[in-house]
């Protein structure tokens, strides 16, 4: 009896294992089979790339694209932190200056606010040397030393006229002969009739007057008496910084 039973039981046994034993196959096969195929295998290799990134600096998991200074572009598509601002253009030269094409601006001070009339008889106005350091040459043809000195103006005015303005103005003369004055000594500078009291304006007290007048329109010096090329150059320098 004891030994039938001790056979039932090993015959159970055996059944119960290679069962299990088969199960367990089975389960080996599917996972080769799944390894085989590369399944898992993507988001394993994502994680690891991830990690990569992240632990050389290559990606932030924390910060928002959207939010990050460094991911604007503006609508040209370059970077907003490349984008350089467009140098302002520098003013035309002082040798462009036409006073005949500017009005009088009361509200400027100083010299600025006159006004004067060229010797083509029109109406020009001193704000137009608004900027500029500006030299006023008062003349007149009866003045012996006004027309003398008057090529060394020009030879200034061919040298520095870029950056210092020049204006020849015929005090007490006849528009007639200003203008005879003014061919015969070969001026191309700008020339105007003091038909008021601009002399007096600018504190003239004998002919020939040269004033110095600042680029904001303040009256630096007021010299009566003739002037060389040289002494023109020197006052320049030292008025306006040659």
């Amino acid at each position: 009896m004891d030994a039938q039973r001790a056979a039932r039981l090993r015959t159970q046994l055996s059944g119960w294992r290679g069962g299990l034993f088969a199960l367990l196959g089975l389960y080996a096969l599917g996972a080769t089979v799944f390894l085989l195929a590369g399944g898992g295998q993507p988001a394993m290799t994502s994680l690891v790339a991830m990690e990569a990134e992240v632990g050389s600096g290559g990606v932030d998991v924390d910060s928002d694209p959207a939010s990050t200074p460094n991911s604007t572009v503006p609508a040209s598509g370059v970077p907003a932190s490349t984008v350089v601002a467009a140098a302002p253009e520098p003013p035309p030269p002082c040798s462009d200056i036409d006073p005949s094409q500017h009005s009088v601006d009361s509200s400027l001070g100083a010299v600025h606010a006159l006004a004067f009339v060229t010797l083509d008889e029109r109406p020009a106005a001193f704000a137009g040397y608004v900027g500029c350091p500006l030299i006023v040459n008062f003349f007149a043809s009866w003045c012996a030393p006004c027309v003398t000195e008057m090529p060394d103006f020009e030879r200034f005015w061919n040298t520095h006229g870029a950056t210092v303005a020049v204006l020849g103005l015929a005090a007490n003369d006849r528009l007639e002969d200003a203008i005879a004055t003014v061919a015969e000594r070969g001026v191309t500078y700008p020339t105007g009739l003091d038909e008021g009291e601009l002399f007096i304006d600018f504190g003239g007290l004998g002919m020939p007057t040269t004033v110095f007048v600042s680029p904001d329109g303040e009256i630096l010096e007021t010299h009566s008496g003739l002037l060389t090329l040289d002494d023109i150059t020197s006052r320049a320098e030292e008025h306006f910084g040659l």
